[in-house]
């Protein structure tokens, strides 16, 4: 077996991954895709007709659009890092091997998994000598998480390993020349690098990573999928992408009808061969034939079928809406209900924050595997849930104040609070926050230093007999 082959149960899945990237991707990814996304108008139709059909063929970005707008609600607010060690301190800007900090670590994980369903991280600690932890950072010895997009994932299975459910054999594709295979061999985890020469996959020396002296007993990587399945399943954007590609052939059609529709054709009768080789049809042209029976004449087909594809066209769009939610809703004539609109809007956010929530939960494991291998300190990371900013009124502010004097709230959390439901703006943090208080006490110190002195009067006139 080729090691650098998925396994069938996932290389059956590429395919629709490549569907879902190229239209996620857009018009230039599309159109470059050709018969692949939009048929022939006609069966004989040649290349340089195609051509001229698939470029006056508009692609509407509905995919696109949906992705972004997806992104855009997760990230809304800055995603929460609860840490008071290695990681909050030295690693949460540099958290990979190319430089990326784990806020743009996620927002790749997101719109990976939003895409295909199917993304995995793997926790690695390079080797070295170092005799400190202080030198071990200074030279680069720290663990990383690495990405794994779904295309890179080969193979994964499962098994049981002391009563409770492991990974125990993780195959990956590094790049086109590096496979990496993760096992664990009698509960103990091993690591081997193939690397390709000529033809053949030639294995390198196993490795077998350990903190603190002992080996690790399990595998440090992170499976992102579905209901924590180990085959791939369906994306959120699979059904937008399908719309969206039935939105572009049915807008084929009507560019074809257009076409067909827009332009007159000419019909000769009674011209021979040899007069109708070429005909130039021009203002005060005329042109003679021997044949009595000799015409020429434009014929202009109907558009009747034009309002179908257009209907057809609208309905798309409108279970194009339907499927990713208000981004992509055309307005309605008529408002819905509050309480309809609530009902509506909260069943689609809680699939988004359930979906935040998933990729929250591994994205913290990863990063608990990363302070195993530092200081051990508790880790959190949380992205945003909250899709309907509400503003909150001053008696909701007052009680929440009244909360926060009476001891039973902290700072932090009473300025989430606020920050949370409009009274803050949303980009601020809590750090910036504490910095302007700060300023503001230093300004009242100066302005108060400034002020003379109060000074006592004395009395005045003749003291009273």
């Amino acid at each position: 077996m080729d090691i650098s082959k998925p396994h069938t149960d996932i290389s059956c899945h590429h395919e629709r991954w490549d569907i879902n990237a190229d239209v996620v991707s857009g018009h230039y990814a599309v159109k470059k895709g050709g018969i692949k996304y939009l048929p022939k108008s006609y069966s004989d139709q040649s290349d340089d007709e195609y051509l001229y059909f698939k470029d006056n063929t508009s692609f509407y970005p509905a995919a696109n659009r949906t992705l972004t707008g997806l992104l855009g609600l997760m990230f809304r607010r800055a995603p929460v890092l609860e840490n008071a060690g290695a990681i909050e301190h030295q690693l949460k800007d540099v958290i990979t091997r190319d430089g990326k900090s784990i806020n743009e670590l996620a927002k790749e994980v997101c719109k990976g998994y939003l895409t295909t369903a199917y993304y995995g991280l793997l926790v690695d600690h390079p080797s070295g000598t170092a005799t400190s932890a202080a030198d071990a950072f200074s030279e680069g010895i720290r663990p990383f998480v690495c990405q794994y997009p779904a295309h890179s994932i080969l193979e994964v299975r499962r098994g049981v390993v002391r009563n409770r459910k492991a990974l125990v054999y993780v195959r990956l594709l590094d790049d086109e020349d590096t496979v990496r295979e993760l096992q664990l061999v009698n509960g103990i985890y091993h690591a081997t690098i193939f690397k390709k020469v000529g033809s053949t996959w030639v294995p390198q020396t196993p490795v077998t990573p350990t903190i603190n002296g002992q080996p690790l007993t399990e595998i440090p990587f992170i499976l992102l999928s579905e209901d924590d399945n180990l085959i791939p399943q369906p994306s959120i954007m699979d059904h937008v992408v399908q719309l969206n590609l039935d939105h572009y052939r049915t807008e084929g059609l009507l560019t074809a009808c257009h076409m067909f529709t827009s332009t007159p054709m000419l019909f000769a009768k009674g011209v021979t061969a040899q007069e109708g080789d070429k005909v130039s049809i021009g203002p005060g042209r005329i042109h003679i034939a021997e044949n009595e029976n000799a015409d020429l004449k434009w014929v202009s087909p109907g558009g009747d079928g034009i309002p179908s594809y257009e209907r057809k066209l609208e309905r798309t769009e409108d279970k194009l809406a339907v499927v990713a939610s208000r981004i992509l809703a055309r307005q309605k004539a008529v408002a819905e209900a509050a309480e309809t609109e609530a009902l509506r809007q909260g069943a689609e956010n809680s699939v988004l924050a359930s979906i935040a929530n998933h990729i929250s939960a591994e994205i913290t494991q990863a990063l608990k595997l990363v302070s195993l291998w530092t200081d051990g300190s508790e880790v959190r990371y949380q992205l945003n849930t909250d899709y309907l900013p509400a503003k909150m009124d001053a008696s909701e502010i007052k009680a929440l104040f009244e909360v926060r004097q009476g001891g039973d709230m902290s700072f932090e959390s009473f300025f989430y609070a606020l920050r949370d439901r409009g009274v803050h703006n949303e980009t601020l943090t809590l750090e910036e926050e504490q910095k302007r208080l700060e300023a503001d006490a230093e300004r009242v110190a100066e302005q108060a230093a400034l002020l003379p002195a109060p000074t006592t009067s004395e009395p005045t006139g003749d003291p009273v007999a």
